[in-house]
C-alpha cells in the first residue's frame, strides 16, 4: 500500500475504498485519478495524435463509490509556480464529462478518457521541450454536482531531472505564488511512494502545515533525497506536496517529483521508412519501450535528419501512434518534402525520463524523381 499522510482528511467526505485501493485521494463523488503500478506516477500521456499535430491527452479516471459517479475533466499546463499556462477547458465551453459505474461494476478498473487539446497547447509544449524548461500537466476531475465537494487533481512534471545516484543527496525545489487579490489560507498535504530501502527523504513543508500567503507573495519549498551507496534498478520514489485551501478543500497547487535509478537505454524495435516520390516526403516509423522509468513524453522520441552529408542536423519530434510510453509505443514522422536527388543521413533517438537515450541510425536515403530512369 502507497504511503499516504494526507488521505483521512484530504477531502471532508474521502471513501475507504479510496484510501485502500488508489494511489490518490478521491473527489468527494469517489472519482480518482489512476497511477502507473510501475512507476507511481500518474495515468496521464502527452500524445502527438495526427499529422495536425494536435495535442491529446490521455487520462485514466477510477471511480472507487459504491454509485455511479460524473466527473468535468480538466487539463492545464503549468509553470514552475503552478500558474496556469494554457487550458483546455474555457469558461464559455461546454466541460467535458466522464462517467463511470459503482467501483464493483467497473469503477474501480478504470476508463482511459482521450482528452483532446488545442493547437495552442501542442505549440507550447513544444516550446517548453525545445528549451528544456520545466513545466506540469495537470488533470483535474470535479464532481458535476457542486455540492459534492472538493476536486481531485494529479499533476505531472515534465523537463525535471529525475536521475537518482548512488551514495548522494538529490535536491528539488519548488514554488508557489498567490497570484489572487486576497489572502491564501493553505494546509500542506504530503503523498508519496513507498520509499526504497536506506532512502532519506526531507520536505521543508510538513504534514498539515499551515501557511498564509499574501496576494502577490511567493513559497518556496525543497525536498531533499539521500541514496545509500547501493541501488537496485528501478528502484524510485515519486513525491508530492499539494497545497490545500482550508476553506474549500480544493487543492490549489501540487508539485511531483519522479526520481529513479535507470541505468538502462530504451529498447527499440520496428524502425523503417517510406518516401513518396511524388511530394519527396519520407514517413518514418519507430517503436520503443522502456520498463524502468519509461519514454520521455512529449518530445523524447524523436527523428535527426541531414542534407550536408551529417555536417549539420535538424530534428523533429515523433508523433505518438499508440502505446503506454512504458512497453512497446508506436511513432511516425513526416520529414521534406525534399527536391529530387537530396541525399540524406536519418537517425531516430529514444530517451528515457532519467536521461538514457539510444539511437539508430538508418541507411542512407535519397529523394528520386518519378521521371529518373532508376525509380521503379
Amino acid at each position: 500500500m502507497k504511503v499516504f499522510w494526507t488521505i483521512a482528511k484530504f477531502f471532508s467526505l474521502v471513501l475507504v475504498f479510496c484510501i485502500a485501493l488508489s494511489s490518490n485521494a478521491c473527489a468527494d463523488n469517489g472519482l480518482s485519478i489512476g497511477f502507473d503500478e510501475k512507476t507511481d506516477r500518474p495515468n496521464a500521456f502527452i500524445a502527438w495524435r495526427n499529422t495536425q499535430r494536435i495535442l491529446e491527452v490521455e487520462l485514466e479516471v477510477k471511480n472507487y463509490s459504491d454509485e455511479q459517479a460524473t466527473g468535468y475533466l480538466e487539463v492545464s499546463i503549468l509553470n514552475e509556480e503552478g500558474q496556469v499556462l494554457l487550458s483546455n477547458s474555457k469558461p464559455q465551453d461546454t466541460p467535458q464529462t466522464v462517467t463511470l459505474p459503482p467501483r464493483a461494476k467497473g469503477g474501480a478498473e478504470g476508463r482511459i478518457v482521450q482528452m483532446k487539446g488545442t493547437f495552442a497547447m501542442n505549440s507550447l509544449i513544444d516550446e517548453l521541450d525545445r528549451a528544456n524548461s520545466p513545466y506540469s500537466l495537470r488533470a483535474k476531475v470535479t464532481p458535476v454536482d457542486e455540492t459534492s465537494g472538493a476536486s481531485v487533481i494529479a499533476v505531472k512534471s515534465f523537463n525535471v531531472n529525475s536521475k537518482i545516484k548512488p551514495d548522494a543527496v538529490h535536491f528539488h525545489d519548488y514554488t508557489f505564488r498567490n497570484n489572487t487579490e486576497k489572502p491564501l489560507n493553505v494546509v500542506w498535504k504530503l503523498s508519496s511512494s513507498d520509499l526504497p530501502d536506506g532512502w532519506i527523504m526531507y520536505t521543508e513543508h510538513k504534514e498539515e502545515q499551515e501557511n498564509q500567503i499574501m496576494p502577490g507573495e511567493t513559497i518556496n519549498g525543497y525536498i531533499t533525497i539521500k541514496t545509500p551507496g547501493t541501488l537496485k534498478e528501478g528502484q524510485h520514489i515519486d513525491t508530492r506536496v499539494t497545497a490545500v485551501d482550508k476553506e474549500t478543500q480544493q487543492p490549489l497547487f501540487q508539485d511531483e517529483w519522479f526520481t529513479v535509478y535507470d541505468t538502462t537505454p530504451p529498447e527499440t524495435t520496428g524502425l523503417g521508412y517510406s518516401v513518396d516520390p511524388e511530394t519527396g516526403i519520407i514517413e518514418v516509423t519507430f517503436a520503443a519501450s522502456d520498463t524502468v522509468s519509461m519514454l520521455k513524453e512529449a518530445s523524447g522520441v524523436r527523428v535527426e535528419y541531414s542534407t550536408d552529408n551529417g555536417l549539420t542536423y535538424s530534428d523533429k519530434t515523433m508523433f505518438y501512434l499508440a502505446g503506454n510510453f512504458v512497453g512497446p509505443t508506436k511513432f511516425k514522422a513526416n520529414l521534406g518534402p525534399f527536391a529530387p536527388g537530396t541525399n540524406l543521413k536519418v537517425n531516430a533517438i529514444a530517451e528515457d525520463i532519467a536521461g538514457n537515450s539510444v539511437k539508430r541510425i538508418i541507411e542512407p536515403i535519397q529523394i528520386v524523381a518519378v521521371s529518373d530512369p532508376s525509380f521503379t
